[in-house]
């Protein structure tokens, strides 16, 4: 039967939703409605739509009654049918603009052309164009589409408008499980002329006269490949395609799409497979290249490779339906003895496998000499992430690019079964992961809506360099299908795609308060939290009270009592308190991860500030209009409450602020880990109880070795920034700022290692820059931490403006590489390490060495019987100066004085492996050394 159609207006589809997708800004297809649709159907009056000329009207759609068809108006179909053999076009219509355009019926077997044949000497091709916007469906099995070799299908939706290929059962609304729906219709196949690698009677693989037939095609079969690397099938742009799929019998079935020898001339950007009974895509041969690509819900494997695809792919997003599916990559090739193999290129790509109980299936089955390189990506599997049968030249050992599967800068989060089934090649497939040092085996960071997180971008991932492999790549700067900068509501999937992103709700763990703050809605966090949980990106979370994560578990980790919990939280959550009585204790035993990223980094904020009713150059003074954040850990400590010994396991202490009951700190080991922050902001927080007893940003009590703090900021507290009471925890990358009394406050025999620490206090308020005591000069462990590549600088208050260092009470530190700019004495120096009157050296005494001091009218250091031992540890190294003034850069960044000083080098060796080495002092080499931007605030300009 041919058909022909004049093209029409091209407008945006209005279809019915399922589920709670969130849209992205502008116009969607936000999908198809439950079953029973929201009230049910009418059965009444139809569209006035006709159909276009030379297409027969069919029975029309039942649509279910919803907002945007309210008086459930049933849609008129137009069926497509038999073999198309000449250019047509499939409009977007709505004549009588109810917002219910006509559908397209895809009815039994529909073919676009005839097949050409290998070398496009026979056949009669055409090409078949659908509009952005137009609905096609089948109703059974039987009902497919086959675009055959030197045919074209012209699929090119917009974001707004995509061209949605279904079944009548999902959009009459009548699915029983619209989320485990599956097989509704047959499927999409395209053909082409590519080289495939597995012939049928007879033929060269790679070579012009390599023919097959394609699975799922009976009576009469379709055939497939050719010599014509760049042949064009047409384009596929904007195109959903749910709920397809139909076995004949096992091992020939139609997929949602079936790509056969389709070649490099063809466009494939920005296409859905969704819940196909058999795989989502499946490659057979050809060089096709795919971008945009979301594979969800299918019911066998997602992509499926085979007979010799040389294709490449970026930005795939695989996830197998919770309880069904089987492999997210399936990738076979002809045997390893064949050549060419099946060897695409796939780059910042997501796996999230089944969730399935038993046979769960693997991230990735390489087998039969199927090659492949995998760049940039982040795997889940709840079981092993490998089945590698046969993989490659199939040998035992791993030989590299275009001989073995191949992965580079690759997170691989698998479950209980590890990284690769037991089987003989095992080694193998081990090797081909620890080839490379930027791949890695731990718990991905990706966020609920799986944006990269926190161990997805640098620094604590390390992106493969695209640009070096072809120029179909995009270059990226981080790991997996989504980046940092992207959200739930705006990314590349965004507008088009079908019941990818969850709506963010309240998780579980918090309570949905009904409120909102400028339309983001808010979710009560409360209580004693026993249960790990997560906060996801798309609420506020408020703190109601005290909030405690897990209960402690003594010094020991023994207490009977003790119940901890891990808290998660994803890049971009903000968590607020309104009052001093809101903040958040994490009690020994327990964890927090909070995740940031340098585009969206996690902040801990009060209610003010999100209202954002006050612009921040007002905002300047704002302080303690919430509690904090109390991290406890079982690291040593040397002062201890109720009996111990200092550094000792039984030395315990309770942490100041926190009272009714009280929360305790302490214990034996040194690498204990409280988690991880990462791109965090702690901003106007602190709460006093009582003169010496308040609430800090950031107050760290016995944290070990074990927990990772980098790019953290405290701004504008009302008592410390951070106060370290004991432990052992590292710091790096830190910036405080504009809080109220101390910036840094050292006590309780802390050991740690800072690298990058920005303090700048605020004008006419603070006090020290970094305030540091221990418990006696005659108590050991004393508090002796090493602090390199540091800038502070003071506060310009008129009255006792405090110091740069106030060292006392036996306290020692090193201080390494540092730039220090005070309006007043630099120091104010009291019974300081061993506590007499001279410079005793390292581990003594405070050390100082390639340390800047541009001290103020007072000098150097107070008037003090110690002020001589003050002078002689600077005077002990040359290298350090007091006689050289600084104009940092906007307040904080080495000008041309301090970049002109020696630095103290080869840290790593010379002091301790985790320091970087430096060839400059302060924290902030020059202007282009940005470590501190994007993520924090309140440096270069007032925007906190």
């Amino acid at each position: 039967m041919k058909k022909f159609l004049l093209a029409g207006a091209a407008m945006t589809l209005v279809a019915c939703t399922q589920g709670s997708d969130i849209e992205s800004p502008g116009a969607t297809d936000p999908g198809t409605p439950p079953s029973g649709g929201g009230g049910g159907s009418t059965g009444g009056a139809v569209s006035a739509d006709a159909c276009p000329t030379g297409f027969a009207e069919g029975d029309a759609l039942d649509l279910p009654v919803t907002g945007a068809n309210p008086t459930g108006v049933d849609q008129v179909v137009c069926d497509v049918a038999g073999t198309i053999l000449s250019n047509i076009a499939l409009p977007f219509k709505d004549d009588d603009g109810d917002g219910i355009p006509v559908a397209y019926r895809i009815s039994g077997r529909v073919n676009v052309g005839e097949d050409v044949g290998a070398d496009a000497s026979g056949g009669d091709p055409a090409v078949l164009t659908i509009q952005p916007g137009v609905t096609l469906f089948g109703e059974s099995g039987s009902d497919f589409m086959v675009v055959n070799r030197g045919s074209r299908l012209e699929a090119d939706g917009d974001q707004s408008a995509p061209i949605v290929f279904t079944s009548r059962a999902d959009l009459e609304g009548t699915q029983a499980d619209p989320d485990n729906a599956i097989g509704e219709w047959g499927g999409l196949v395209i053909l082409g002329r590519a080289p495939i690698n597995r012939c049928e009677g007879g033929g060269t693989p790679g070579m012009a006269d390599c023919e097959n037939v394609v699975e799922g095609v009976t009576a009469p079969e379709a055939q497939y490949g050719g010599g014509v690397s760049d042949d064009n099938s047409g384009t596929l742009r904007y195109v959903q395609v749910r709920y397809a799929g139909f076995p004949l019998s096992s091992g020939n079935e139609l997929n949602g799409i079936s790509w056969g020898g389709v070649g490099a001339g063809t466009t494939v950007d920005y296409v859905q497979v969704h819940n196909n009974s058999d795989d989502g895509m499946e490659m057979f041969g050809g060089t096709v290249n795919l971008k945009h690509i979301v594979l969800t819900g299918n019911d066998d494997d997602s992509l499926d490779t085979d007979n010799g695809w040389q294709g490449k792919v970026q930005f795939l997003l695989v996830k197998q339906i919770d309880g069904r599916g089987d492999n997210g990559f399936e990738m076979s090739s002809a045997g390893t003895t064949v050549s060419p193999a099946t060897n695409p290129t796939i780059a910042n790509f997501t796996i999230v496998g089944s969730t399935k109980a038993t046979d769960p299936g693997n991230a990735l089955r390489i087998n039969s000499g199927h090659v492949g390189r995998f760049l940039n990506g982040v795997v889940i599997d709840q079981d092993e992430c490998f089945r590698w049968q046969d993989a490659g030249n199939d040998n035992a050992t791993y030989d590299g690019v275009g001989t073995d599967p191949t992965f580079n800068s690759v997170l691989f989060d698998c479950g209980t079964g590890g990284l690769t089934i037991d089987d003989p090649e095992t080694p193998a497939a081990v090797d081909s992961v620890t080839n490379d040092p930027n791949n890695s085996q731990e718990a991905s960071s990706i966020t609920t809506n799986f944006q990269a997180g926190a161990k997805e971008v640098p620094p604590m991932a390390t992106p493969f360099d695209l640009t070096t492999i072809d120029p179909f790549f995009e270059d990226t700067d981080y790991l997996g299908a989504f980046g940092p900068d992207e959200t739930e509501t705006n990314n590349w999937a965004t507008g088009w795609t079908f019941n990818v992103f969850e709506d963010p709700g309240c998780p579980d763990g918090t309570t949905d308060t009904g409120n909102d703050i400028n339309g983001v809605r808010v979710c009560e966090v409360a209580g004693v939290n026993v249960d790990d949980f997560t906060l996801t990106r798309g609420n506020y979370y408020e703190l109601s009270g005290r909030v405690e994560i897990g209960v402690d578990v003594g010094n020991d980790g023994l207490d009977p009592a003790g119940d901890p919990a891990v808290l998660n939280i994803e890049p971009g959550v903000s968590i607020f308190g309104n009052s001093g009585s809101d903040f958040m204790v994490v009690n020994r035993g327990s964890q927090i991860f909070s995740m940031g990223t340098r585009q969206n980094p996690v902040v801990f904020t009060s209610e003010a500030d999100l209202q954002g009713d006050v612009s921040p150059s007002l905002r300047l003074d704002s302080i303690g209009e919430w509690g904090g954040l109390v991290i406890l850990g079982r690291a040593p400590i040397n002062r201890c409450e109720g009996g111990g010994t200092p550094g000792m396991a039984d030395c315990e202490n309770v942490i100041e602020g926190v009272t009714a009951p009280e929360a305790q700190y302490g214990g034996g080991v040194a690498a204990d880990n409280s988690g991880t922050l990462m791109y965090t902001q702690v901003k106007f927080a602190g709460f006093p109880l009582s003169s010496g007893n308040e609430l800090n940003g950031i107050s760290w009590g016995g944290v070990g070795s074990g927990t990772t703090v980098e790019y953290v900021q405290v701004h504008n507290n009302s008592d410390d920034g951070m106060e370290m009471f004991g432990g052992t925890v590292n710091l790096k990358h830190i910036i405080l700022t504009g809080n109220d009394d101390d910036s840094l406050d050292t006590d309780n025999g802390w050991q740690g290692n800072v690298q990058f620490i920005i303090v700048k206090q605020r004008d006419g308020r603070g006090d020290n820059g970094f305030e540091m005591s221990s418990a006696g000069t005659t108590v050991s462990p004393a508090t002796n931490p090493t602090i390199a590549n540091f800038t502070i600088v003071g506060t310009s208050k008129a009255t006792d403006p405090g110091n740069s260092f106030r060292i006392n009470s036996g306290h020692i530190g090193r201080f390494i590489n540092g730039v220090v700019e005070e309006a007043d004495e630099c120091f104010r120096w009291q019974d300081a390490g061993d506590g007499d009157a001279t410079f005793d050296g390292v581990d003594i005494d405070p050390t100082f060495n390639n340390t800047l001091f541009d001290c103020g009218t007072g000098g150097l250091t107070n008037e003090d019987p110690e002020t001589q031992v003050a002078v002689d540890a600077v005077a002990d190294d040359a290298t350090n100066t007091t006689s050289v003034d600084v104009n940092l850069i906007d307040g904080f960044i080495n000008d041309s004085a301090a970049a002109g000083r020696t630095a103290f080098t080869d840290l790593p060796t010379n002091i301790d492996p985790f320091f970087e080495d430096t060839d400059y002092i302060g924290a902030v080499e020059n202007s282009a050394d940005d470590w501190w931007a994007d993520w924090s605030c309140g440096l270069a300009a007032d925007d906190c």
